[in-house]
């Protein structure tokens, strides 16, 4: 019986992939790494989950840099803060591509949003048009109003959520995105988004969760299949990305079409599209830009967003000691009549120090988002191939004691004194070089007033259980590319009767 159009893509794919393997480099030794075996060269070491741990152990072995052959793709892991940032800082001419995903960008079409932008010309006028926005803290004040009155409206929500700390800090970051780079303002009930904007966003954020899932595809590990007819047996991949890029183009477009009418009806809407709509006379490419960076930042921005408040709701059941300085800090400096406001941070040291460890403790991108070596390079000795996969091992930067003193610890003090240790900011907590996070100055800001408000507002504990015992969290994070700590349960009492009062007049003064 004659073979299958599709078997015989997928003997091409092999043959292609066996010619791979047997061309090596030009004599220059590739980083050291575990012994690789014929045609599937490390795919059985490759961990199932939580990846950076084993890279970490890898690096102990091998050294900072190591490599591993996966199907005929090269990855090379830095395990060392330094190496990153002369490698993917120092050296963004040469790395700050993007690897191809044919089934995310390709079929799906994530290629079009800046994380996963390829083209080098393309990417840098999507930054040049966000950095004109948002691209300092001078250009971000402007949205300092509406960051704060979230942090606050994130109170209010905790109030009504019955201890459903992640319902109230999802409903918060989605707010918040929404509101800051549409003005769109979501629909909900006690703390509840029932919003078509959102529900539609959720699904693809979970959509492209699975077409970034490594191994989930066969088309990632042979791109050759990206030209298989969506009708060929065993092609149901292309079926899924039929579905998920209408998905995707339909969230694109439902927050577009809302601001668009906003600003033709001359509304006060002070967000990062609006804003930029009304230059006027855009052309259909600029147009295309702003529409694209924007939907970047909300699927960007949301999960990042709660997994770093997540971090200091468990982080303060954990060492409730920190809680209780942070709050002795605010109540010397502000007093207990009113809120924090992004004009005390200066004065507020240890929460500032507080935040930082939220970065460094459970970091939300454990491996960054990897980046693409355009051309080969020759560092410490070592090649680093063209096309090779780049993974900062963020985590491990964070983790190794030679870093971090006891860096498993939740310690704000570390970055305090006259010797302070490393700022998480300064090696991967938003990426590197080129590709580092647009986005940064807004989300830093959004992170610090919402955790200043909720440690002045708020004493938060351990849940109990049915004997009244309290509940330990496990003080680690899931697997992912966004990551965010396990599932736990916390109790969050305000701190006074007044508390209720106070964050209504902040609201009242604030909306």
């Amino acid at each position: 019986m004659p073979l299958a159009a599709l078997d015989y893509a997928l003997a091409g794919a092999g043959a292609f992939l066996l010619y791979k393997f047997a061309t090596r480099p030009d004599g220059r030794p590739l980083p050291p790494g575990p012994k690789r075996l014929p045609l599937i060269g490390n795919l059985l070491d490759m961990p199932q989950s939580h990846a950076w741990k084993t890279f970490a152990k890898w690096g102990e072995e091998y050294g900072d840099i190591v490599s591993v052959d996966l199907l005929g793709t090269r990855f090379v892991i830095i395990n060392n803060p330094d190496a990153a940032v002369d490698l993917l800082n120092k050296r963004a001419r040469n790395t700050s591509d993007r690897p191809s995903f044919p089934m995310a960008n390709d079929l799906v079409g994530w290629d079009q949003t800046i994380s996963n932008l390829r083209s080098e010309g393309t990417h840098k006028e999507y930054r040049k048009l966000v950095g004109r926005i948002i691209g300092t803290r001078n250009h971000v004040s402007k949205f300092d109003a509406t960051s704060e009155l979230q942090a606050t409206l994130f109170l209010r929500r905790l109030l009504e959520s019955h201890n459903d700390v992640e319902q109230a800090i999802r409903t918060t970051a989605l707010a918040l995105i929404l509101a800051l780079v549409y003005g769109y303002k979501v629909k909900e009930s006690q703390g509840v988004i029932d919003d078509p904007v959102v529900a539609l966003a959720d699904q693809v954020l979970a959509e492209f969760g699975d077409v970034t899932r490594p191994g989930a595809h066969l088309v990632d590990v042979f791109p050759i299949l990206e030209y298989v007819p969506a009708w060929f047996p065993g092609a149901g991949f292309q079926k899924k990305a039929l579905r998920h890029k209408a998905n995707l183009t339909s969230f694109i477009e439902m927050p577009w079409d809302f601001v668009k009418k906003s600003v033709a009806a001359g509304e006060d809407n002070n967000s990062y599209a609006a804003n930029l709509l009304r230059e006027g006379d855009l052309s259909e490419q600029r147009i295309h830009e702003i529409k694209w960076s924007a939907g970047s930042f909300y699927a960007a921005g949301s999960d990042t967003t709660v997994s770093i408040i997540l971090n200091y709701f468990l982080a303060a059941c954990k060492y409730p000691e920190v809680q209780k300085k942070a709050q002795a800090e605010i109540d010397a400096v502000i007093g207990t009549d009113r809120l924090p406001s992004l004009n005390d941070r200066p004065n507020l040291p240890y929460v500032e120090a507080l935040v930082s460890e939220l970065y460094r403790w459970l970091p939300v991108a454990p491996l960054a988002l990897p980046h693409r070596a355009v051309n080969d390079d020759v560092y410490n000795g070592v090649l680093i191939p063209k096309d090779a996969t780049i993974f900062a091992n963020v985590w491990w930067f964070f983790h190794n004691e030679a870093n971090y003193k006891d860096a498993y610890t939740f310690n704000p003090e570390r970055f305090l004194g006259p010797n302070p240790e490393r700022n998480p900011r300064e090696i991967g907590a938003f990426g590197f070089g080129r590709r580092s996070c647009p986005g940064e100055h807004l989300a830093e800001v959004s992170v610090w007033i919402s955790v200043t408000k909720a440690i002045a507002a708020f004493h938060i504990e351990k849940a109990l259980d049915a004997q009244g015992n309290p509940i330990e969290p496990i003080a680690d994070s899931m697997d992912g590319i966004i990551s965010r700590p396990y599932a736990f349960a916390c109790v969050a009492k305000p701190r006074s009767e007044q508390v209720v009062h106070i964050i209504d007049e902040d609201i009242a003064r604030l909306s």
